[in-house]
């Protein structure tokens, strides 16, 4: 978990907590695109199915994947999707989550919020089913480190548009 970021409205409106918005992240069931740079500087941006665990978005990606190829050449990622409350741009460096305890949180994750019941193992995530828009198995488990997030209400929300910076402390 991070101590709180720096918030900055991006209009003249209050800038969200972001201890009350980490709720609704984390509470998320839809599809999240990720963006990640090709070794020519070309963005390679896909579909998949994120669950945020200990404060941070985590995915799942077979490992001979293009997507599981280009993280290990640039672990640079923009992950966006919306939670129905607010559209979300996360901007951060991915990393491969391989403790035992976080692959269990994920894949507890997964199975309550995807409906996709991954089996945690050995570094990586197995089971019987495939995962949606990961490849085939076994996955592995990345998780974005934030630098910045954006966060744009498209409902009744008590702030406007914010952004937090994760690498500037208030």
């Amino acid at each position: 978990m991070f101590p709180d970021p720096q918030a900055r409205s991006l209009t003249n409106e209050a800038p969200g907590a972001w201890k009350e918005v980490l709720p609704h992240l984390e509470e998320s069931t839809g599809t999240c695109w990720l963006t990640v740079a090709r070794a020519d500087g070309r963005p390679h941006t896909r579909p998949l199915l994120a669950v945020w665990v200990d404060g941070r978005p985590c995915f799942a990606s077979g490992g001979g994947t293009a997507k599981s190829r280009l993280l290990a050449a640039s672990p640079e990622v923009s992950l966006a999707f919306t939670t129905g409350r607010m559209d979300v741009v996360v901007e951060g460096v991915v990393e491969r989550a391989v403790a035992p305890g976080l692959l269990e949180r994920v894949a507890a994750a997964y199975a309550e919020r995807h409906g996709w019941a991954p089996v945690p193992g050995d570094g990586e995530l197995t089971g019987p089913e495939g995962a949606p828009t990961a490849g085939p198995p076994p996955y592995r488990v990345f998780t974005v480190s934030p630098s910045t997030v954006y966060a744009f209400p498209v409902s009744e929300l008590p702030h406007g548009p914010t952004r937090w910076r994760f690498d500037v402390w208030p």
